[in-house]
């Protein structure tokens, strides 16, 4: 995978880290002689959903050496994994794609999006004065990995899109390689508490820089998650006051960052929108039954697929917000979509509205895509803050 992707070769440390999360039953390979020549594996994750949670197949490590493309070896590995998360009754399968044009013909669509943001530190002021009975503290590794798994935990509760990470993946998350740093500091680790409850953590690196006018450094912004309003603001205002910086930048962050209406300067943070995760439904039934709606209502989608012959056919959905149902019916379909386009769609993260439009569904029955788009609309749009 490291030569795939034009990175130096692993190092006995890194394998050491890599070895804690790789699940060795779900990691493939192509041998030409002795040579691994194309590689892929899954992660075994929970994903919260609208309403719920379900099981997901993380997709990660795909590579294929450029001495052996177009012989069919991504084709057969795609295959290959489908099949082993629809036999372990994993409804849903997600990953990040190098190269947007490569997943779509094996069912994923892009349903997640995430922001880069830029924010220069004299325009970092808030509009209203920082109220909040908590306290930030410096930690250590130890202290870290049980605290961040805690606030992990409150905060995937209630946003769609967000993966389940256990001790074992948050220390994985806190690895500090050098290889990582490109130039900068190693972690700093903040923890929000209220009392001796954790609500909130921010992990960044300082860059530091001088010019003639005197300090110019970055802080990079790793990762901050919040399970409350105040922790939010609190790490935020930490990030922004850190000494000698001029510019904050952070990836990975959600769409709807309320940061922008704590800032008096509301053209700030700079913003550029980036694809986020790839999901596939790999058992539709299991997947529309497993996530709740919106508002009450009813579906019939007619569903092509490809690459897994088990999900094509017409769904009929009966839903609301506190139950949902999904069974197989002749009926005659509301709308039909490729498994694709479901995967877009099924966290709320796009509307059927705009895929309509795009011409990727089908309205059979008018009025069907208003319905869909009543139904499936959620309350915040999905984000999932972890790479895999």
């Amino acid at each position: 995978m490291r030569r795939a992707f034009g990175a130096s070769l692993p190092t006995d440390e890194e394998l050491a880290i890599s070895r804690e999360i790789t699940e060795f039953d779900r990691t493939l390979a192509f041998f030409d002689g002795p040579d691994v020549v194309a590689t892929a594996g899954i992660f075994s994750y929970e994903m919260t959903v609208p309403g719920g949670r379900l099981r997901c197949a993380g997709v990660t490590r795909v590579a294929v050496l450029s001495t052996h493309r177009r012989r069919g070896l991504l084709t057969a590995m795609m295959r290959r994994q489908l099949a082993d998360v629809h036999e372990r009754g994993e409804p849903l399968a997600a990953l990040y794609a190098s190269e947007a044009p490569i997943y779509g013909r094996f069912g994923y669509g892009l349903a997640t999006y995430q922001t880069a943001l830029e924010i220069d530190r004299p325009h970092g002021t808030f509009a209203q004065t920082l109220s909040g009975n908590g306290r930030l503290t410096m930690v250590d590794l130890p202290t870290a990995v049980p605290a961040f798994t805690r606030v992990w935990e409150q905060a995937r509760q209630s946003q769609p899109g967000m993966l389940g990470l256990d001790e074992r993946w948050i220390r994985n998350q806190l690895t500090d390689l050098e290889l990582h740093r490109d130039g900068a500091s190693p972690h700093y680790r903040v923890l929000y508490q209220l009392g001796d409850d954790p609500a909130g953590f921010a992990i960044y690196r300082i860059k530091m820089d001088w010019d003639a006018s005197g300090p110019n450094g970055t802080v990079r912004l790793g990762m901050l998650i919040a399970a409350t309003t105040e922790a939010y603001a609190s790490l935020w205002r930490h990030v922004l006051d850190v000494d000698l910086m001029t510019r904050i930048t952070a990836e990975m962050r959600p769409v709807e960052e309320p940061l922008r209406f704590l800032l008096a300067d509301s053209r700030q943070p700079r913003t550029r929108v980036e694809d986020g995760i790839w999901l596939r439904l790999v058992d539709v039934l299991a997947a529309l039954a497993g996530r709740r709606y919106a508002v009450e209502g009813q579906l019939v989608l007619g569903v092509r697929d490809g690459f897994c012959p088990w999900n094509v056919g017409r769904f009929e959905l009966r839903g609301g917000p506190t139950a949902a149902e999904a069974r197989r019916t002749t009926a005659s379909p509301d709308l039909e979509l490729d498994a694709a386009a479901l995967g877009a769609l099924y966290l709320g993260g796009n509307r059927f509205g705009t895929l309509h439009r795009a011409g990727l569904i089908r309205e059979v029955q008018p009025g069907a895509v208003a319905r869909a788009d009543a139904m499936f609309a959620t309350d915040r749009a999905p984000w999932c803050p972890s790479h895999f």
